[in-house]
């Protein structure tokens, strides 16, 4: 199976704008049907005889069926022969895989396009081929009614991570199964991320497989023209050298696709056109060829197909009957957008993490089974709280951890709502912490309720008192048992750090590799904005994290398998807000430790009493509507505070705090829009033992 590479380092966005006529540097198709039926039939000759069967019969059909394009004689318009219900299931991990209800119309729109001969670059046909190009006559529609008779969009939604290697198991995750049940029968194409052979796509031939399976399976990102070829292979169709996944053999010249318009040929994997490869030009441009140039189905591809659709052999007649065509909501008049009841309530958010006062997006994800024209969030301490627009952006003032409902609704009622709880964590902008400061591990309340613990999978970051250098406790992975790719990180509280001058992080740390194998990692990211975007200030992995001798029992450290580094925190010299992430991966290691992590530096040269003892003023939201936040931490004891509001002129407008000692410490207060202030420009005066700051404040 040959992979389109560049898949790998390609945007989907960019990889599906280019599938609809070619991928830059990349001009065959690559597809795993030849193999997969091959495999099947070699293994089973009752079906291999039955296929056999199936190309003899449409042989005899060819002879007897004329491939002339009918007309009503009422309407004066070209009949649809034949019509197809779908239903499109699409496996994905919340990635772009997830394609939207309307990139899927327009799939189900381009296929229809090729299969009646109105896409529009069919007058690209050769010259050779014009007289056989053929209208299919057939039209595919994406279902209305599901297996058990309810409102359906056709398109079915399942979060797995099935979707990065899709192969026959995918056809069974729960909420993708076959739909051909119950008396009901659809042409399914199941949809992810990549496909486990590289490919990018595969179906089977009519009676190939059960009914459970039959189908198509495509990638996400190789689409339009590759779903015209699959479903070409689904209605009986070989590649045009014939059943084989081999493009380009001088051998293929003696094989043959069994169709007898088109010539025979070693199979293109590029678009020149007029090329002659077996004694006469080839048919390149044929959506059965391995190019992305393809513009036609010969007359003979035609009645091959036809003669699929008027066979029984794996439903295909049945599937394009009246009685099927009613049963599945595909019968006129038909329903271009349903209005059914929503299932599968999700949403996004652009921000995990923010400082007090920012912003989060959000947007409904993997709603299905109809389109939403309402929209019920609510948003536990957002601001507002609630809202009813589609994609609401949400201020968070306050600092906590904060979850969110979403319900979606149309004109059938409200989707069962989605719920997730502790997804919006909101850091205040004053820092946790002045330096120094030093972390043991040895209060393990304090740690829980000050550090965050994220774990994709696997054992996560926790305290342990199996081993330390200091004290009793120390932070680790018990990483022995995980798998590779486990994943957890520990998120720090937030330190201020512009209190001293060449700031350094310190830690000990203990790590064993196993005897074969081993390549974890061990990274050290810092983020100046709560946790919101960060950047690695250190990394170890494989043979640099080692302290100790390889083993495969699970590693505990002695007193002497301990090491200790020094990370330069200078570029952060001047930041008041920085937080720390602690990442491990694992890759067939050991067990890692760490301890006595200090974030230490020299004391300011600035003389005591020109040290401003205001630290992290902030005012927030700012422009402010209603009431605004004050937030400011003092460094050390002040005995007269006072804070001013005063307007452009300098008037004196209000006081917030008038002669009031303070300890050292954090503080929030509040800002009243109705405390005689209208809209305007000010000014608020910090003066902390005539030490004065002064922040400008804009009220709406």
């Amino acid at each position: 199976m040959k992979k389109i590479t560049l898949s790998s380092i390609l945007a989907f966005a960019t990889l599906f704008a280019v599938a609809q006529n070619g991928i830059p540097g990349v001009d065959y198709r690559s597809c795993s049907a030849a193999e997969k039926n091959n495999e099947i039939m070699d293994n089973n000759p009752e079906i291999r005889a039955s296929w056999e069967q199936a190309n003899a019969w449409a042989l005899e059909y060819e002879k007897t069926h004329p491939t002339d394009v009918t007309i009503d004689p009422v309407t004066g318009k070209k009949t649809i022969l034949y019509v197809m219900p779908v239903v499109w299931h699409v496996i994905h991990n919340d990635g772009p895989e997830n394609i939207s209800k309307a990139t899927i119309d327009n799939e189900i729109l381009k296929l229809n396009q090729d299969y009646q001969l109105l896409n529009p670059d069919a007058g690209n046909v050769h010259a050779a081929f014009a007289s056989i190009q053929a209208d299919v006559q057939v039209e595919f529609r994406l279902a209305r009614l599901d297996p058990d008779g309810n409102c359906t969009e056709g398109i079915t939604r399942t979060k797995n991570v099935a979707t990065y290697a899709m192969n026959e198991n995918s056809k069974f995750i729960n909420g993708a199964r076959s739909w051909n049940r119950n008396g009901r029968y659809y042409l399914n194409i199941w949809m992810g991320s990549s496909i486990e052979s590289g490919a990018g796509g595969y179906a089977f031939y009519p009676g190939n497989v059960p009914m459970n399976q039959d189908g198509i399976v495509l990638r996400a990102g190789q689409l339009g023209n590759t779903v015209t070829h699959e479903v070409g292979h689904w209605l009986n169709l070989p590649h045009m050298w014939g059943s084989t996944n081999e493009p380009g053999l001088s051998t293929n010249c003696s094989s043959d696709d069994g169709i007898s318009d088109t010539p025979n040929t070693i199979g293109s994997t590029g678009c020149a056109e007029g090329t002659v490869s077996c004694g006469s030009v080839d048919n390149s441009q044929n959506y059965m060829d391995y190019n992305f140039c393809d513009v036609m189905f010969t007359n003979g591809q035609k009645s091959r197909m036809h003669a699929a659709l008027n066979s029984n052999t794996g439903f295909r007649a049945t599937m394009v009957s009246a009685g099927n065509r009613a049963l599945t909501g595909t019968d006129d008049p038909y329903v271009q957008n349903p209005v059914c009841g929503l299932l599968g309530a999700d949403f996004t958010y652009n921000k995990e993490y923010i400082c007090e006062g920012d912003v989060v997006s959000f947007a409904d994800q993997g709603t299905y089974n109809g389109t939403p024209d309402q929209w019920d969030w609510t948003f536990t301490g957002g601001t507002p709280n609630a809202s009813s627009v589609a994609s609401p952006a949400i201020t968070y003032n306050s600092q906590g951890v904060y979850g969110v409902t979403y319900s979606p609704g149309n004109g059938a009622g409200f989707a069962t709502p989605a719920v997730k709880n502790n997804i919006i964590t909101v850091s205040s902008i004053t820092a946790d912490y002045v330096l120094p400061f030093a972390e043991g591990f040895e209060n393990n309340t304090s740690f829980i309720n000050e550090w965050t613990i994220e774990t994709e999978s696997g054992n996560g970051w926790q305290t342990s008192t199996s081993a330390s250098f200091t004290g009793n406790r120390s932070l680790r992975v018990y990483n022995f048992n995980n798998s590779a790719g486990d994943i957890t990180e520990a998120i720090s509280p937030s330190y201020d750090l512009s209190t001293m001058t060449d700031p350094k992080l310190t830690y000990k740390w203990a790590f064993a590799k196993k005897l074969t194998g081993g390549n974890d990692q061990f990274i050290i990211y810092k983020s100046t904005d709560c946790g919101g975007t960060w950047s690695i200030l250190a990394i170890k992995a494989g043979t640099s994290m080692a302290t100790a001798s390889a083993t495969n029992s699970a590693f505990t450290p002695s007193a002497a398998d301990w090491d200790s580094a020094t990370v330069s925190l200078s570029a952060l010299a001047a930041e008041t807000n920085v937080r720390f992430k602690l990442y491990f991966k694992n890759n067939a290691g050991n067990n890692f430790f760490l301890d006595d992590l200090n974030i230490m530096g020299t004391s300011s040269t600035v003389g005591i009493n020109e040290v401003a003892p205001v630290n992290n003023l902030k005012v927030f939201p700012n422009p402010m509507t209603e009431n605004a936040t004050l937030s400011f931490f003092l460094k050390n004891n002040v005995s007269n505070l006072n804070v001013v509001i005063r307007d452009v002129l300098g008037q004196e407008v209000t006081k917030v705090v008038s002669n009031t000692g303070f300890s050292a410490g954090k503080y929030t207060m509040n800002i009243d829009k109705s405390n005689k202030l209208s809209s305007g420009l000010y000014f608020i005066e910090f003066n902390a033992d005539n030490n004065v700051q002064v922040e400008k404040l804009i009220v709406k």
